[in-house]
């Protein structure tokens, strides 16, 4: 599997948490189409997304060109999910992803799940540091609702959402901690938050599709 796909240069980042190990040396890239994680994770709210933004502004975003990586390659290189002291190695692929964020600067990371946004976290430098068990559904929602209220178009902003836990046993559950909402739906409040954020600051032209003949 290739370390990670897209433009780096692309407004919009996605960031997983590693490679699916039995499937690492048949799948290509992170978030590879074929595996359904990422149909579940991603494709739902980028639908909305999609929606949203055609209905504003007639456009859609060049999904294609989306840079996405996952916070480590292997899993068993995750700390523990109570660490707060990572391993040296581990803090070398923080500090990896630390120089190619301030590099490109992206306006949104998008991480999924628990590990990453705290990976994403101390790559940014973010205090405190928690261990990534500290991070549910419902913390993971009042991050998403405080970064999107204070959104800095002009800085890297990190979004996280849910990863496994929405498709999970426990899905229901996740819609209504994470949107702090009972019998909510996630993938329509998150999808149109982002999409508000994006219609209002990211205004790059090589963010929208481009036809054919144009």
């Amino acid at each position: 599997m290739r370390e990670d796909d897209g433009r780096m240069n692309f407004p919009i980042w996605l960031l997983g948490d590693s490679e699916p190990d039995n499937w690492k040396d048949i799948l290509e890239t992170p978030l590879d189409p074929r595996h359904p994680i990422r149909h579940n994770i991603w494709t739902s709210v980028l639908d909305i997304i999609q929606d949203e933004v055609y209905r504003e502004n007639g456009k859609r975003i060049d999904s294609s060109a989306i840079y996405i990586r996952n916070a480590i390659r292997d899993a068993v290189n995750k700390p523990s999910r109570n660490e707060i002291v990572w391993q040296e190695n581990l803090c070398m692929e923080v500090n990896k992803l630390k120089d190619i964020i301030e590099l490109n600067k992206p306006p949104i990371i998008i991480c999924f799940g628990a590990f990453a946004f705290e990976f994403a976290r101390r790559a940014l430098e973010e205090e405190p540091k928690r261990n990534y068990h500290y991070w549910g559904a419902r913390e993971l929602g009042y991050e998403f609702r405080n970064r999107i209220n204070s959104f800095q178009p002009m800085s890297v902003n990190l979004i996280p959402l849910l990863h496994r836990s929405i498709a999970g046993g426990k899905f229901i559950q996740s819609h209504n901690y994470f949107c702090n909402n009972e019998g909510a739906n996630y993938f329509k409040y998150v999808g149109s938050e982002l999409a508000k954020k994006i219609l209002e600051y990211i205004d790059q032209p090589e963010i929208w599709i481009k036809r054919n003949d144009a």
